[in-house]
């Protein structure tokens, strides 16, 4: 039987959004008060879902101390309180969006990603009502 263990992690950044394919007045349009030239910051909660079979010694599919660690090296510590557009590399061509920032992230896990339980899903909350989730 497969089970789904998710994890949550939290880190603060800020952004602004800005395309360099717009005008500043289509950036001004598209991205509201999000196109502050000034940016804005956000406190980020990731959930990390993961997937596999439980192991019938320690009865957990994962190991949450591998997966915290993980997380930790190749997710928080590079983007925890940073400035997404000046000091993250990956978007510095893109616009850090939320789906733009789960793609990242999806990017750093599945070239990272350990033989065993399946990463299943990433999903970030910018703010309550701004949530983006990414599977497969």
């Amino acid at each position: 039987m497969k089970v789904y263990v998710t994890r949550s992690y939290w880190f603060s950044a800020t952004h602004r959004l800005h395309s360099a394919g717009l005008s500043d007045e289509e950036n001004r349009v598209v991205y509201g008060k999000c196109n502050n030239p000034h940016g804005h910051g956000h406190n980020y909660e990731i959930e990390v879902t993961v997937s596999g079979p439980v192991d019938p010694v320690t009865g957990r599919a994962v190991s949450l101390d591998a997966l915290d660690m993980l997380i930790d090296r190749e997710v928080l510590s590079p983007l925890r309180y940073r400035n997404l557009n000046e000091e993250v590399a990956a978007f510095r061509s893109a616009v850090p969006t939320t789906e733009n920032l789960a793609s990242e992230v999806a990017r750093r896990l599945h070239t990272t990603w350990p033989e065993g339980p399946k990463l299943e899903k990433i999903r970030i909350h910018e703010t309550d009502r701004n949530i983006c989730e990414i599977s497969g």
